[in-house]
């Protein structure tokens, strides 16, 4: 993007100030563009509950740092300020997000089928065959087991 001389003063005759600039401005158009892509359309009612928690978190932590941006731009240090404590509530979001999809995606033990494993894998050629003990005769041994203690 070209700048006419006069808006840029004393510095129109600086090539890399004028190549910084435009390559600033040309960033902000980027970024303007994304935007526009995620917010454009209405695409968050077809989001899945969980995409939609990582659609908010992106939408908060980018324009949270697009006004860190502004704020360094306008000579303000955004370190003094509650753009700072937002930005870090929006990152422990993401990082506890984060956590609850990998702890959905966990894979999940199969309690009797292990049982079972764990059972023929003891048992030995010539005897009898090991039964593993039911839930219900688990339940009727602890109780008992209970009641002798008493």
């Amino acid at each position: 993007m070209a700048f006419p001389d006069d808006q840029l003063g004393e510095l129109a005759t600086d090539g890399s100030f004028k190549s910084i600039i435009s390559k600033f401005h040309s960033s902000v158009d980027k970024i303007g563009e994304t935007l526009e892509l995620c917010c454009g359309r209405d695409v968050y009612a077809d989001l899945s509950l969980e995409e939609k928690v990582e659609y908010d978190l992106f939408l908060s932590y980018s324009l949270n740092s697009l006004f860190w941006s502004y704020l360094r731009t306008q000579g303000v240090d955004p370190l003094n300020h509650s753009v700072k404590n937002e930005l870090d509530r929006v990152r422990s979001y993401m990082t506890r997000a984060k956590q609850v999809h990998e702890k959905q995606s966990m894979p999940r033990v199969d309690k009797e089928a292990a049982e079972r494993f764990v059972t023929s894998g003891l048992w030995e050629p010539g005897q009898a065959k090991l039964k593993p003990a039911s839930r219900a005769n688990k339940r009727k041994r602890s109780k008992s087991n209970s009641e002798d203690e008493t």
